[in-house]
């Protein structure tokens, strides 16, 4: 299988950096201690935590991706199209899903980005806004996995269908009840930030398949490539991401231009074959494609980051990242059963350690490398 992805043709954004801060100190200066300096702050977080700089200089492209036309960039494969201004052109002016991705800032603001442990209150509020009518929960309930083949009927039209199809009914069969059982447990005031965590690496994993899904819905339903767009940037320009498009850019930037040119590809696709139902399917695969890869290399840069921050936490902020770990891998699998067995060995091998100080973080985040080199 052919990886290989497009270096960006825009200006590259800065690396993160640490930068030491030097003080012009007055009066007795303590003497340096033998004692080496703390890692974790009072709640168990990473005072330093590790930072990861973005190199994907041996990434070339495929043959069949997409690029917008933007002055000094190569040319693709792909006809003229809406898109080549470097700009999403809605197909209608109300999208839905940005107040869903709204939701889940507001969520994450709530639980998880808090600079303290989050309260029972904040898991209050955090399910109100979750369980609003017509709002992320609402998703969550019916989402489907379309890497998987199709159940017989709807995933949210019975009970017995998500039962028997849980990779394909991802929604109502493992996120929603593993969802609804942290907001619960929260909500009681057990261990807050493991609850939060999981919630956070669920609804990520949500909103991984959910442009996915919406791309491959859009063949009958224009607007749906609207939604796909949505999901992944919150509706917002390129270089004002929330939502899962914040995480992606903040952790690895190329990796998000990456993706959101695939957003764009899909609304190229959608301009040049107008017909509905669409006809131009490959077409429509390829934007899929294209978006498919660039997610999940978004995805394993998260991944990685959590295997990393277990060197540095401690306590149930360590245990946290361990829970987020647990939901969030197994949700690379598939698609790291495909790439290389033996590095998907490796992966499944370190997240079924028995405690979270046993992982072999060096050997976790090699695999994840290896297996998701390119956007």
């Amino acid at each position: 299988m052919n990886t290989s992805r497009l270096k960006s043709p825009y200006p590259r954004l800065p690396a993160l950096t640490l930068v030491a801060v030097l003080c012009a100190c007055h009066g007795d200066v303590t003497p340096p201690t033998d004692e080496p300096a703390p890692i974790t702050n009072a709640s168990g977080e990473c005072i330093d935590p590790p930072r990861y700089t973005e190199d994907v200089s041996t990434c070339t492209p495929l043959a069949t991706d997409y690029q917008p036309r933007v002055a000094g960039s190569a040319q693709d494969a792909w006809a003229v199209c809406i898109s080549d201004d470097n700009i999403y052109h809605r197909l209608y002016t109300s999208i839905s899903t940005i107040g869903r991705v709204a939701a889940f800032d507001f969520i994450a603001d709530s639980l998880w980005r808090k600079t303290k442990v989050p309260t029972v209150e904040d898991f209050t509020q955090a399910r109100l806004r979750y369980t609003e009518s017509e709002g992320l929960g609402s998703r969550v309930e019916r989402r489907e996995d379309i890497h998987y083949p199709a159940a017989p009927a709807a995933c949210n039209s019975s009970v017995s269908i998500p039962a028997d199809f849980p990779d394909r009914c991802v929604g109502p069969a493992k996120l929603r009840p593993l969802i609804n059982e942290s907001f619960a447990s929260g909500m009681r005031g057990e261990t807050p930030q493991v609850n939060a965590a999981r919630i956070e690496a669920a609804l990520l994993w949500f909103l991984y398949v959910s442009p996915l899904s919406e791309v491959t819905s859009c063949t009958t339903k224009d607007a749906d490539c609207d939604s796909a767009w949505a999901y992944y940037t919150g509706g917002t320009p390129r270089g004002e991401a929330v939502g899962l498009a914040r995480y992606v850019r903040e952790l690895a930037p190329e990796t998000h231009e990456r993706a959101y040119d695939a957003t764009l590809a899909v609304r190229c696709w959608r301009d040049l074959d107008r017909a509905n139902p669409a006809t131009q399917l490959e077409l429509r695969d390829r934007a899929r494609s294209q978006l498919d890869a660039a997610l999940l290399r978004g995805m394993a840069v998260i991944v990685r980051q959590r295997f990393q921050e277990l060197s540095c936490t401690s306590g149930e902020a360590r245990e946290a990242r361990w829970a987020f770990l647990k939901v969030l891998v197994p949700l690379m699998g598939r698609e790291a059963r495909l790439r290389d067995e033996a590095r998907a060995d490796t992966l499944e091998r370190e997240v079924q350690r028995a405690h979270p100080e046993e992982v072999d973080v060096p050997a976790a985040v090699a695999a994840l490398d290896g297996l998701f080199a390119c956007p």
